[in-house]
């Protein structure tokens, strides 16, 4: 039987940002997208080498436990799917919503799409191929879906789901299409 991981994995003490599932009021009611924002900043010049060896420990704990195909532990991500949307078209990250998400479950302050949303440069190639260097073993990217996307952002341009939906999807595709093109061989997209 080979063994992985859904993905997410507790951030090491020493990487500043903040686990977006350790929120008290609930995921994204504690401000994810300031709080990332003030991470990278404090990061600074030296935040590609702090992911790099949050990674690294993520990676090393997983072999040891002798996991098959691991992940990076999401260690870059402020939140599972505001870091996939930070790198598309369309989503404002300067114009934060408030929102009642996840079935009326909590209210929270949410990125915006103030326009088509559209696939831009790539970047889970950049990480994957990164935490690839740091592991003997096969690393899984994860990612989020459609429909999981669009419960957890705020909304001011589609008039229908189903138009967001596809633009998510189309744009979603794209990023897998160019994992698949480096090698990577265990793409995770998770949905209800």
């Amino acid at each position: 039987m080979i063994t992985t991981v859904i993905g997410a994995y507790p951030k090491p003490s020493f990487l500043q940002l903040p686990d977006w599932f350790n929120a008290d009021g609930g995921t994204d009611t504690n401000h994810p997208t300031e709080n990332y924002n003030e991470a990278i900043k404090i990061m600074g010049d030296e935040k590609e080498s702090i992911f790099l060896k949050s990674a690294k420990e993520v990676i090393d704990d997983q072999i040891e436990c002798g996991i098959d195909i691991v992940t990076d532990g999401e260690v870059r991500r402020e939140n599972y799917i505001h870091y996939h949307c930070r790198h598309l078209q369309g989503i404002d990250f300067n114009k934060i919503t408030k929102k009642v998400a996840r079935t009326g479950n909590y209210e929270c302050w949410l990125p915006t799409i103030t326009n088509k949303v559209e696939a831009k440069e790539s970047f889970l190639v950049h990480d994957w191929i990164e935490a690839q260097k740091l592991s003997s073993r096969p690393v899984k990217v994860t990612l989020p879906g459609p429909m999981t996307i669009t419960d957890t952002i705020a909304n001011e341009y589609y008039t229908s789901n189903k138009q967001l939906c596809e633009d998510l999807a189309q744009a979603i595709n794209i990023e897998i299409k160019r994992l698949v093109d480096v090698g990577c061989k265990y793409i995770q997209v998770d949905e209800p």
